[in-house]
């Protein structure tokens, strides 16, 4: 098993990538699975709400993952997507199977455009924190992605 990256490697790497999922299958050199935890309807924050920019006619969808990388669950991460705006068959696909959002819209080439992050405080339960909104190539926002990484991290286990 690879060794896992520092926190600033993480950080930098989701910084600089579209993908979330690439970087975590590139940086532990595994397999990346989505498996879905239990959650209700979680309603996206004002701010959330006004970059994902869901409608009546396009409502959002909420998905709450632990993703493992390598065998190694690495994040949480509350996702909020518009079916709609996602190719045909995508959103069965992040209904029914463990495949990662980055990897289900692949296809579509979308962009991340980091909203918030943060290097956490040692003692804190984790060890960073990323805010992304994904946009298709044409700039209609996709997903908004909240992402929790493992305190674990922090010493590289």
């Amino acid at each position: 098993m690879r060794p896992a990256p520092t926190v600033r490697q993480l950080h930098e790497a989701l910084l600089a990538s579209p993908s979330a999922t690439e970087v975590l299958r590139q940086l532990f050199g595994g397999p990346v699975l989505a498996r879905r935890l239990p959650c209700d309807a979680a309603a996206l924050s004002p701010l959330q709400h006004f970059h994902l920019g869901p409608t009546q006619a396009e409502p959002a969808c909420h998905r709450r993952v632990v993703l493992l990388a390598a065998s190694r669950a690495v994040s949480e991460a509350d996702l909020w997507y518009v079916p709609a705006r996602l190719e045909p068959g995508m959103a069965a696909l992040l209904l029914d199977t463990e495949t990662p959002f980055g990897e289900v819209v692949r296809p579509m080439a979308p962009t991340r455009h980091t909203l918030a992050s943060r290097i956490c405080d040692p003692g804190e339960p984790y060890a960073l924190e990323h805010e992304a909104v994904l946009r298709r190539a044409d700039g209609v926002a996709i997903a908004l992605v909240a992402e929790r990484y493992s305190a674990g991290l922090r010493d590289g286990a």
